[in-house]
């Protein structure tokens, strides 16, 4: 039990003349806090400000010491310039660990960068490192660690691999692991593990069987974060528990596969070397929210997603693979909000012959980059098949050699002439304009057509605020829609 606080003296000072008296004692109330209350304080410090800590007194010592949540990631660059400095440090940092006993630790991050020595410089000792981190991990899996996120840079992760015991914790619930193509190797499949979030990034898988592990021993996974993992051309998942899914890659897989009933948020960003040898298989027939950016793949299976709610498509198709994007489309036909980018609209929608098979939804955003004259077709097209939508959002970004080129091939007369349905629907809009004539004369037909507008947000950089609010407030609005002008922020 920890000894009772001891209460202590404050003087104040009363009275004109200044002289100072006791007037009552108070409690230290930091020190007469129960140890789980100090243990969640001292959760938000760093490792180095924990082992200052330990000099307070001898109470605050064992606290510092048995505090569940360790982080090694924010320590002052300048105990880490030379390689001095850096043994001294990993010194320090392991007699702290080594007084910490088995106590449990909840909570273990670590940031950890190669040292980086100049040209002049002689032979570096710090190589030695590799070793002395996985000792820390595997003493953090001995003290029952509960999340565990790691980021290494080594110096030659091929000397040995990931440390096979992380796997076999069973009291384990979240691993990040981000460390410079380290190897993980296939667990045992006779342990059922306890994880419910799996992150890994730039390592290397031993082979599919790792995934196969994933899906047949982790019977509590929910999330599952793959970012540029190597090793493997074959990712295969099927988990009955697993609700979110993200996926990021750069010519390292060929083949995707994932499937649950649980499935809700899945982002797909895939940039596929040879996408006519690769395939992209969904199966998630609770999806509510998709994104994905990338290649498409020359064999798709992907399933109607009949309780999306919101898409996000950033495609690259080429012009002969109209017929997939349309697969692509149809497989979002009960989707709500959907999110577009240019090329996404242009490949399928630019001869004007073809109409979304999404008309249910309520939400677009179009992300493009100027209103041009080769994209106004395109646009229509898909409009067209929107005859619901009451929510338009149009965000652009003008090339900055020639904003305002092929942009005014399109005015007031021909948008009043395509008749569009949702026109009537349309109930709020933001556009992004530019001194160009077709983003301002969309605008303009918008303002005078929608009987039903609420809100109109236009959003134009400074030095086309006096020419772009000049010719809409020219327009004769057909509601009472409310006009908010804004200048636009610089984007990094």
């Amino acid at each position: 039990m920890a000894p009772k606080p001891k209460k202590r003296a404050i003087a104040s000072c009363e009275g004109g003349g200044g002289g100072c008296s006791e007037s009552k004692s108070m409690i230290d109330r930091l020190s007469d806090l129960p140890d789980q209350v100090v243990h969640h304080i001292l959760s938000f410090l760093t490792v180095m400000d924990l082992v200052r800590v330990c000099c307070v007194s001898k109470r605050w010592r064992e606290l510092s010491l048995s505090a569940p949540c360790l982080n090694f990631d924010e320590i002052p660059s300048g105990c880490r310039s030379t390689c001095r400095n850096r043994l001294q440090l990993m010194t320090y940092l392991e007699r702290f660990l080594f007084y910490r006993g088995d106590n449990k630790i909840q909570s273990f991050r670590v940031n950890w960068e190669r040292h980086y020595m100049d040209e002049n410089e002689t032979v570096c000792i710090c190589a030695s490192e590799h070793y002395r981190l996985i000792t820390w991990i595997n003493s953090a899996v001995r003290c029952n660690v509960e999340v565990l996120d790691l980021k290494m840079t080594l110096y030659d992760p091929e000397e040995a691999p990931f440390p096979s015991s992380v796997f076999l914790c069973g009291t384990l619930r979240s691993l990040a692991v981000d460390m410079n193509f380290t190897l993980l190797r296939t667990p045992s499949f006779g342990f059922s593990s306890n994880l419910t979030k799996l992150e890994l990034k730039d390592v290397v898988i031993e082979d599919d069987r790792f995934f196969k592990w994933v899906s047949c021993s982790c019977k509590f996974i929910e999330e599952l974060h793959l970012d540029q993992v190597r090793g493997i051309k074959t990712i295969s998942v099927e988990s009955s528990s697993l609700k979110i899914f993200r996926f990021f890659d750069v010519f390292n897989t060929s083949h995707l596969s994932i499937s649950g009933e649980k499935l809700e948020d899945i982002v797909v960003g895939w940039y596929v070397e040879s996408p006519s040898n690769s395939s992209l298989n969904i199966c998630a027939p609770n999806l509510r929210c998709l994104s994905w950016s990338g290649k498409l793949m020359n064999h798709l299976t992907l399933g109607k997603f009949r309780h999306l709610e919101a898409a996000v498509l950033r495609l690259r198709p080429d012009e002969n693979e109209l017929d997939k994007v349309y697969e692509v489309l149809c497989s979002l036909c009960k989707v709500r909000a959907l999110m577009l980018d240019e090329a996404t609209i242009k490949v399928p929608f630019s001869k004007g012959s073809m109409r979304a098979p999404i008309y249910n939804i309520h939400c677009l955003t179009m992300d493009i980059g100027s209103i041009t004259d080769e994209l106004v077709p395109a646009i229509v097209s898909l409009f067209r098949g929107l005859p619901n939508m009451y929510i338009l959002c149009i965000q652009s970004k003008p090339p900055l050699d020639n904003p305002q080129f092929n942009t005014s091939g399109f005015d007031m007369g021909y948008w009043k002439l395509q008749n569009l349905a949702f026109i009537d629907q349309l109930k709020v809009v933001s556009i992004e304009l530019c001194n160009d004539s077709n983003g301002i004369d969309l605008a303009r037909y918008i303002l005078e057509c929608a009987q039903n507008l609420l809100q109109m947000i236009v959003i134009y950089p400074p030095q086309d605020s006096e020419i772009v609010t000049r010719k809409l407030k020219e327009s004769k609005i057909a509601s009472g829609a409310t006009v908010v002008y804004r200048e636009k922020e610089k984007r990094g």
